[in-house]
């Protein structure tokens, strides 16, 4: 049934300055029938993609999976750690140890601590560095060659 021009223009809201504005119509029938069509189409990808995978798995591994590697499960294999970090210790149990060696200091007799001040070491290393090395030794002179014996007649 086609709606007259009165009933058309009975649903035109003019707001306070003169703007005229049709009121909101949605049809909700049709919002969830797209919806949920594309939820159908959504879950008919999920199960195509999934028939495919397994597909591919069976024509890549015909024999299943291939074994767990040996290494697998140790702390480290090769160069790369293969713990996370948050349950690996080595790293603060070597600062540890090396910061008991930084207080423990160092001397010339094991059991005494001897810790230079910095202007002290300091004044070392500037004193060695003002120091040049000793020249090394100069070579021996090459051995004299032999007198060859003169030749017979």
């Amino acid at each position: 049934m086609k709606k007259t021009q009165v009933e058309l223009e009975s649903r035109v809201i003019v707001g306070a300055h003169g703007v005229a504005a049709e009121e909101d119509h949605i049809v909700m029938s049709k919002v969830v029938g797209i919806g949920a069509g594309s939820l159908v189409i959504f879950a008919v990808g999920i199960v195509w993609a999934y028939a495919i995978q397994v597909r591919t798995m069976k024509e890549a591994q015909p024999d299943g999976p291939p074994p767990r590697p040996a290494a697998m499960g140790q702390y480290e294999v090769g160069i790369v750690n293969q713990r996370l970090f948050e349950q690996d210790w080595h790293a603060e149990e070597k600062i540890g140890g090396q910061q008991q060696a930084l207080q423990a200091g160092w001397g010339d007799q094991p059991g005494v601590k001897a810790h230079p001040n910095l202007d002290e070491a300091m004044k070392t290393v500037i004193a060695k560095s003002r120091n040049p090395p000793p020249a090394p030794p100069a070579p021996a002179p090459p051995p004299a060659p032999e007198p060859t014996p003169a030749p017979r007649q």
